[in-house]
């Protein structure tokens, strides 16, 4: 089972979120900013983050870049009302792997969620499996 964080500072949009997403089958841990995110990235395994930006003591920018600069590359998907060219801009230069704004489409979300973690694992695992057929990138081999 994947586990999911979200972080925001609104009450009722950590309810909704961890709703739709436990609906999916989806372990949620909650936080309402980017400093209580770190503390629970410090003590739970997290397989992809769910992030606004405006919040208060570290925003998600400040967050993402925080991650991306220890070298963590959890997969990153900003949910956000800001939603100008230059806030999509300063979101991705800042490290995150996709931007949706609010309001949101739940089956949108729940889509993008599901590619950032299939991206992810082929990532970390680097191996992509077609049916039968297994190509490891580390031992430089097919398996069929």
């Amino acid at each position: 089972m994947f586990h999911i964080l979200v972080v925001d500072d609104d009450k009722n949009t950590r309810r909704l979120l961890r709703a739709v997403l436990e609906a999916e089958s989806y372990s949620v841990s909650t936080a309402e900013n980017g400093e209580d995110a770190l503390a629970v990235l410090d003590k739970t395994h997290v397989d992809l983050i769910v992030l606004d930006i405006m919040m208060p003591k570290m925003d998600g920018y400040e967050l993402t870049t925080l991650l991306r600069e220890t070298n963590n590359d959890l997969p990153i998907l900003m949910l956000t009302a800001k939603h100008l060219p230059e806030d999509k801009h300063k979101g991705f230069q800042s490290g995150t792997d996709d931007y949706m704004t609010k309001p949101i489409d739940e089956t949108e979300m729940l889509l993008r969620i599901k590619a950032l973690l299939r991206r992810a694992k082929i990532a970390s695992e680097r191996k992509i499996v077609i049916g039968t057929v297994t190509l490891d990138y580390d031992s430089f081999t097919v398996a069929v």
